[in-house]
Order: C-alpha cells, then sequence, then structure tokens
C-alpha cells in the first residue's frame, strides 16, 4: 500500500535513509542536487548498472507538484520491491521531484504559478487557446466571503459559462494551456522556467552512450478513480492495444484527442521530439502514469475544476482561513487521496504495470 511522507522536508529525508540503506548493501549510487527556487532542489539521483549499462531507466515525479508525494511513494516501492530485480545492465536514474515548490506548498504550478506540463513547448509558445480567452474572467482569481457563497458563485458561473460556449469550450480553455493570464490556472507562460532547462539538458544526457531509454513520468488525477491510466505518446510507434496486451495491463491510452487531452509543452512528447532530432536515436519508450483520484464523469470534471480555481483564488487573493483549509483539503483530494481503498489500489496497480513494462522491454526476468 503507496503511504506518503509527512512534508516535501520529509519526503527528502526519507529518500535520502533509503538511499543510504542502498549504498551499505553494496550499491554503487550517485547523488547531486539542482537549487531551482530558494532552499527547494531537483534531487537526481543514479544507481549505477553493475555491468557495462546497456539500458537506462528513468522515473520522474512531481512535475505538477503536489501530485509528487503519490510519485514519492511510487521510488520507494520501485526501491524496496523492484530495485533487486532489475537487469545488471541496467543504469537508474530517479528526479525528485521536478517542481519541488509546488510540492512544498501544495501546488500544482511552479514558483511563477506555471504549469510545467504546459512549459515544454517545441513551437515558440506561439500556441493559442481561443477557449480560454472567451471564458477567461471564469478563471481569474476571486476574493470569496465563504464557503457555501464561493460553491454556489463557482456553481452557477459554471453553468452560465457552458450554456453561453459549450462543454467543449470549457475542456479547451481548462486543458490546452494558456500565456495570457499569469495568475491562472494551466498558466504555459512563454519561456522555459529553471526545472525546464534542467530536465532539458537531462534528456540529453539519458541519451548518452546507452541503447534503450525507459521513462516513466508519474501524475496523478486525470482517470477513473479506481484504475491507474498508462497514457502513451502521440510518438509511440506501437498499436495501444497490442501493447496493452503485451504488458498485461487493462489500460492504455495514447496522448490524442480521443483518449488524452492534446496539448503543446507536454514532457514526454519533448522527450520523444529530441530523440527523433538525433543522429542515432535511442530505443525510446516514454510514457506517463496517471493515477485516477475523483472519476471521470462531467461533475467529477467540474469537482476537479472547482478544487484547481479554489486553491489558486487561496494562493492569489487573501481569504479567510476556513476558506483556505477547505481549498486544502479540496486539492490534497484531487492528487493525493488519503481513502485506504485507494492507495491500496494505486499500490497494487503501479505494481502490475510497472512488472509488466519491465518485463516486456526486458529489464526484469520473467
Amino acid at each position: 500500500m503507496f503511504s506518503y511522507p509527512k512534508d516535501y522536508e520529509d519526503s527528502k529525508a526519507q529518500l535520502q535513509l533509503k538511499i543510504d540503506h542502498l549504498k551499505k548493501e553494496g550499491f554503487e549510487i550517485t547523488e547531486s542536487s539542482h537549487e531551482i527556487a530558494q532552499h527547494l532542489f531537483i534531487d537526481r539521483i543514479v544507481i549505477k548498472a553493475k555491468i557495462k549499462p546497456k539500458n537506462r531507466l528513468v522515473i520522474d515525479s512531481g512535475l505538477h507538484g503536489i501530485e509528487g508525494y503519490l510519485g514519492h511513494a511510487c521510488m520507494i516501492v520501485f526501491l524496496d520491491e523492484f530495485l533487486q530485480k532489475i537487469s545488471p545492465d541496467t543504469e537508474i536514474v530517479l528526479y525528485h521531484p521536478l517542481n519541488p515548490f509546488g510540492m512544498k506548498y501544495y501546488r500544482r504550478n511552479n514558483e511563477n504559478n506555471v504549469d510545467l506540463n504546459r512549459n515544454f513547448s517545441s513551437n515558440q509558445f506561439s500556441s493559442e487557446n481561443p477557449g480560454f480567452e472567451k471564458a477567461i474572467a471564469f478563471f481569474k482569481p476571486r476574493k470569496y466571503s465563504g464557503i457555501m457563497r464561493a460553491n454556489l458563485s463557482f456553481y452557477f458561473n459554471v453553468i452560465k459559462m457552458i450554456s453561453k460556449f459549450g462543454t467543449s469550450t470549457l475542456k479547451e480553455a481548462t486543458l490546452l494551456g494558456q500565456k495570457i493570464a499569469k495568475e491562472a490556472i494551466y498558466y504555459s507562460d512563454t519561456k522555459y522556467q529553471s526545472s525546464t532547462i534542467f530536465v532539458l539538458n537531462e534528456i540529453e544526457k539519458n541519451f548518452e552512450d546507452i541503447e534503450q531509454v525507459i521513462w516513466l513520468d508519474l501524475h496523478t488525477g486525470y482517470g477513473p478513480r479506481y484504475q491507474m491510466s498508462i497514457v502513451n505518446s502521440k510518438q509511440e510507434k506501437e498499436n495501444n492495444l497490442e501493447f496493452s496486451k503485451h504488458i498485461d495491463y487493462p489500460r492504455v491510452l495514447g496522448l490524442n484527442a480521443d483518449d488524452f487531452y492534446d496539448i503543446d509543452g507536454d514532457m514526454i512528447e519533448m522527450i520523444y521530439s529530441m530523440n527523433a532530432k538525433k543522429e542515432k536515436p535511442v530505443s525510446l519508450y516514454a510514457t506517463c502514469f496517471e493515477f485516477g483520484t475523483l472519476g471521470e464523469s462531467i461533475f467529477k470534471s467540474i469537482q476537479s475544476l472547482k478544487a484547481m480555481l479554489f486553491e489558486n483564488s487561496s494562493y492569489f487573493t487573501p481569504q479567510n482561513s476556513r476558506f483556505k483549509a477547505y481549498t486544502r483539503q479540496l486539492i490534497k483530494k484531487q492528487f493525493m487521496p488519503s481513502a485506504l481503498e485507494w492507495r491500496t489500489k494505486a499500490y497494487a496497480d503501479f505494481k502490475k504495470s510497472l512488472t509488466g513494462i519491465l518485463k516486456y522491454k526486458r529489464i526484469i526476468e520473467n
């Protein structure tokens, strides 16, 4: 079962204890830290292969900061239950977390309110989001006088917006990323962030002197409440159904309009694009693990939007203490559910999917 660290500092302390223990067991491990904001770091942990490496397994957490708590739990399970099974010609690279500010302060966005998974732009941030521009007033932070009035106002404005623009505009506005409102959700900015620049350099390093790269990006929020989704790149050549059979995992999606959402600035898409530009591309499989939290219904999607908008308003606008506590409760429910049943199922899904992928890619034995 997954368990969360108490806070950002506890996650770092737990991981350091685990690494120190593994060193005593004989693993050759190198560590480095990259400061992103004041006293906030991305930790890079490399567990060396026992022989000349042919494979590199990369696992990252916390690109959306608060999602790093579940990502941390996944890393601990990996180190406890999978590391000893990994083939001797595989090097392991862990990044914990990619958005330390968001993890420390229970925010999805970074220190500049940028959604980092909208910041890996491949077109110089030239994409537009007409849906967001139509409904921009809905997404701006506002001050609320109380929890009940905030909820009534939110649902009234949702109904009003859908009646005027339709559900497709709402989806477009909330998911494509936007660069015109710095204090709103899904802000992409128009330049790379410090974390993004760090990751872009790391992508290049991880392609060096290796035959195969497996890259797992850990997220929470999207999908059925009790079913983790594997979300493959639109550049992944293998058919989703065939891949699902090969790894014996029931929910494998592709990053397209039917399965998921199409965005510019997605990190996994950038990894594939950078590999394709290499003179000698490596064998690459990069994917996103999405642990569903609230569910997929329209009502649950609206609840998710409410959590993000209320949290964003609490961050940028003075609110009373009860409303701030309420928004913290909503955002935790959205991205790090505490229910025992949920954490148990998420743990089982992680183990099953990771086992299937690592066997299929010949990183662990059958």
